[in-house]
């Protein structure tokens, strides 16, 4: 039987692992791709010297590039809020495994 006044070991709980999403790396490689396509082809349709079916492919090259640019940062975005919100919790695992001094302390309220 063991002795109440002795706190038992407790194993830390393992929480599953979460699918962050895209990488910063992935979402900025697609913003900045998008944007090069978007620079390029607009700047060709404004010039003007090419044949208007191709003007008008290049207007539609840069009108979907500029939507691959805005999902690109808003993946972008989500993928910063995501790493933030990983180191958080993994800092607030290693508090939490902490036990004497070095304890995490309640805060007064």
């Amino acid at each position: 039987m063991t002795d109440p006044a002795t706190p038992a070991q407790q194993t830390p709980e393992v929480l599953p692992r979460v699918d962050l999403g895209m990488s910063i790396t992935i979402a900025a490689t697609i913003s900045l791709v998008s944007a090069i396509l978007v620079a390029g082809a607009t700047y060709e349709v404004i010039r003007g010297t090419l044949s208007s079916g191709m003007t008008r492919l290049l207007a539609v090259v840069s009108l979907l590039s500029l939507v691959g640019m805005f999902y690109g940062l808003f993946e972008l975005a989500l993928a910063v809020i995501a790493t933030t919100a990983e180191r958080r919790r993994q800092a607030r695992e290693v508090t939490e495994r902490r036990h004497g001094a070095r304890a995490r302390k309640p805060t007064p309220h």
